[in-house]
């Protein structure tokens, strides 16, 4: 082996550094960032191919929105109980208190009939003999 050889294969072999600074050491295969900081680059590249167009008229605060939703997590959607860290979730995606967690205590709008035709059709399909003993 030549100088020079030896020189690429040492430079090859050594770990580089990731892009971002961040001290982890990154992979040729991400673009030479460390897999945390590759994982951001990949985000923030199809946080700005999508576009999505709203009306200002219909815009909420972001932040008004999301306290909402926390707000209403833990909480019976029946009577604003709280339900604590796991509460009771119905099939209509609402979580309820014990006294709310049936059916048909929070007139739950899930149709359990559909749902279970549906699960009938798929595990037991139709089979159907031939009529005729003997075919040509």
């Amino acid at each position: 082996m030549t100088m020079k050889q030896r020189e690429e294969v040492d430079q090859s072999e050594t770990p580089q550094l990731c892009k971002a600074g961040c001290g982890f050491f990154g992979n040729p295969k991400t673009q030479n960032y460390c897999s945390i900081c590759f994982k951001v680059v990949l985000q923030k590249e199809t946080s700005k191919q999508t576009v999505i167009s709203v009306n200002v008229v219909d815009t909420i605060p972001l932040k008004d929105h999301r306290s909402v939703e926390v707000k209403t997590k833990n909480r019976c959607h029946v009577c604003n109980k709280r339900v604590g860290l796991i509460g009771f979730g119905c099939r209509c995606g609402q979580s309820f208190c014990g006294l709310h967690r049936m059916p048909e205590e929070h007139a739950c709008k899930f149709d359990f009939k559909a749902a279970g035709r549906a699960v009938l059709e798929k595990e037991n399909p139709v089979c159907v003999a031939d009529k005729l003993e003997t075919r040509i």
